[in-house]
């Protein structure tokens, strides 16, 4: 049987000697985990190393098709003080939609190595109250890549001072942007003064500058190899003849909605900038009923370069003008022609039989595109885009002789097409994977399923009528 506890009160020496029991016990288990933790290895690895394990696994999951990888990426963030510090070291390039203009200059303190900054502002924002973007901007002087959208600079003494000083700062800015936005000819004026390093010039669908601005900036900054000019109503051919002289090393070019430009600016273009990989000169519509005389033609060089064409929506591209494309691009790999309505089965023709290096062809609602005859093999094409055009299973029999390595084939509202030029396409094309025939009024469900069966592998989109 267990001994019952004396009830009785403790003396004072018990009392004293069991608290220093107490404490010596403590003073042993304290003795003890330090001892433990010193014959310990050291776990916390430098920042440096950290860097290099993110940068990889941030890297990997990039090359992933992972829809989860932004929350990846967020979450290295959360664990500690230090992964954040990390983090925000490896965040290069930043996308802002609506931001406050006061939290600006903290997002530019927080991320140190930011290289490319795109602001997106709701509406034309007027900055002349406001000196954050600029003040921002100084702060990130290492900024190679600025895109702006939705802004307001006037024509002040207090933006000269403020902003147009603020972009001076950014000496190493080889990519500037600004779409929808007003701008002045003092801005662009400064920024050929300051000589920044520019390879990127974009002024889509602005406002507030003029010819003499954009000729002052190019006239100093002859490194610019991308440039685009969307929608800019006061340029015309002869601007267009005089800028291009100005760029040599031109890559690209965009003057689509340039309304009062005609083919003899793309003829200027042509001739002047011999580097041009990408023109795209779309939705011009010019009311004539005849083109400029070509005898200016005979001289151009044939120009291997350039490689993608896009001329969607002028009124004023024809067949002479596409066989002249077709003999001086014999690498042309992309031609969008798409409503071109003056382009006709002869054209055409020329391009497939020259161009055999060509991948992307789009002759989107080309109505006098009916019955093509190939000659060769066109073996590079990928992409055909008949829709809308008055082709017949004719012109399928010769597709499918000469294009089989066609990918893609996109007929939407081809009425001539039956279901027997659709078959003898999917019979020699081995490699098609996709085949669009949504309102092909000769082709009905059960020819579909027949196609289907046949070709289990191939996506074929149909249906009798537009659902609107």
């Amino acid at each position: 049987m267990k001994k019952k506890r004396s009830s009785q009160p403790l003396s004072e020496p018990v009392i004293a000697l069991r608290k220093k029991k107490r404490i010596c016990v403590k003073s042993f288990q304290q003795q003890q985990q330090q001892s433990f933790s010193s014959t310990q290895p050291e776990f916390c690895l430098p920042d440096d190393c950290w860097e290099r394990v993110f940068s990889f696994l941030i890297n990997f999951v990039d090359e992933t098709e992972d829809k989860n990888k932004l929350y990846f990426k967020s979450s290295l963030s959360l664990v500690s003080k230090q992964f954040l510090s990390i983090t925000n070291r490896l965040i290069f390039s930043l996308r802002i939609y609506y931001p406050q203009l006061c939290i600006l200059p903290r997002f530019f303190h927080r991320f140190s190595n930011l290289h490319s900054l795109d602001l997106w502002f709701a509406s034309s924002h007027d900055l002349d109250n406001n000196a954050a973007i600029a003040l921002a901007l100084r702060d990130r002087p290492t900024l190679k890549s600025l895109s702006i959208f939705g802004i307001e600079l006037k024509d002040t003494n207090y933006v000269s001072s403020r902003y147009i000083d603020s972009f001076m700062s950014l000496k190493g800015l080889n990519s500037l942007k600004f779409r929808y936005s007003k701008i002045s000819d003092d801005l662009l004026y400064s920024i050929a003064k300051g000589g920044l390093p520019l390879k990127r010039l974009v002024l889509d669908v602005c406002r507030g500058y003029s010819y003499h601005g954009i000729y002052g900036l190019l006239s100093k900054c002859h490194e610019i190899q991308h440039l685009s000019l969307q929608d800019v109503d006061f340029l015309n051919n002869h601007h267009v003849s005089q800028l291009s002289l100005l760029v040599p090393d031109l890559i690209s070019i965009n003057l689509s909605g340039c309304s009062k430009l005609t083919e003899s600016a793309l003829f200027a273009i042509i001739k002047n900038c011999h580097s041009l990989d990408k023109i795209t000169i779309e939705r011009i519509y010019v009311k004539r009923k005849r083109v400029q005389n070509f005898d200016i033609l005979k001289d151009f060089q044939v120009n291997p370069q350039l490689k993608s064409l896009h001329l969607a929506e002028n009124s004023f591209i024809n067949d002479e003008i596409v066989l002249l494309f077709a003999s001086i691009f014999p690498n042309l790999q992309l031609f969008d022609l798409s409503n071109c309505d003056r382009i006709s089965d002869k054209g055409i023709c020329q391009v497939l039989n020259k161009c055999c290096k060509i991948r992307y062809l789009s002759l989107i609602g080309c109505k006098k595109v009916r019955q093509l005859k190939i000659n060769v093999v066109v073996d590079q094409l990928k992409m055909l885009n008949l829709c809308g055009t008055n082709i017949d299973d004719k012109t399928l029999y010769e597709i499918s002789k000469s294009c089989y390595g066609l990918l893609q084939l996109l007929l939407i509202y081809c009425k001539y097409v039956t279901v027997k030029g659709v078959t003898r396409v999917i019979e020699n094309c081995t490699q098609l994977e996709e085949i669009d025939l949504r309102c092909c009024d000769k082709v009905n469900d059960d020819d579909v399923v027949s196609m289907r069966s046949s070709r289990p592998s191939l996506k074929i989109d149909y249906c009798s009528t537009f659902l609107f």
